[in-house]
């Protein structure tokens, strides 16, 4: 009898050690884990970082673009007026006005589309009886009683 309590006390202590080993198991996994987990969102937070810098990029030259443009039609502005004022056209009355002719000079060319026109007609219309309204009658059907 002292030999089946001993086994019952040596089978009870392992399945208690098995529950203390497999909690103290789960609390360093979720430690890792939690580890694991602060690494992905740094790994994040520098692709986030490094999208919006190339982003700023883009802007920063998109923006300089810009203000070339302004200078540049600035420059072409303040021409125009320095050849109104010095010049025989400055004198003279123009047909336009002022604020029209300087818009018509710096008014950068845009591409027009052209119109395209069909060289042959659609069927439905190229003859008298063509298509869906051919000009037949049809006959009404008998009544019968």
């Amino acid at each position: 009898m002292d030999w089946l309590i001993g086994l019952l006390l040596l089978l009870v202590g392992g399945i208690i050690g098995f529950f203390v080993a497999k909690y103290f198991n789960q609390e360093k996994q979720s430690e890792s884990d939690k580890a694991q987990g602060g690494q992905t969102i740094q790994e994040l937070m520098h692709q986030q970082a490094a999208m919006h810098i190339q982003e700023t990029k883009q802007i920063a030259e998109k923006l300089v673009d810009q203000s070339a443009r302004l200078q540049q039609q600035v420059e072409n502005y303040e021409q125009l007026l320095i050849s109104q004022q010095a010049g025989p056209e400055g004198s003279s009355l123009n047909y336009f006005g002022e604020h029209t002719t300087a818009y018509l000079r710096n008014k950068s060319p845009k591409p027009t589309r052209k119109d395209s026109s069909a060289d042959i007609q659609p069927l439905d219309f190229s003859s008298k009886s063509s298509g869906l309204f051919s000009g037949q009658e049809e006959t009404p059907a008998k009544e019968t009683k």
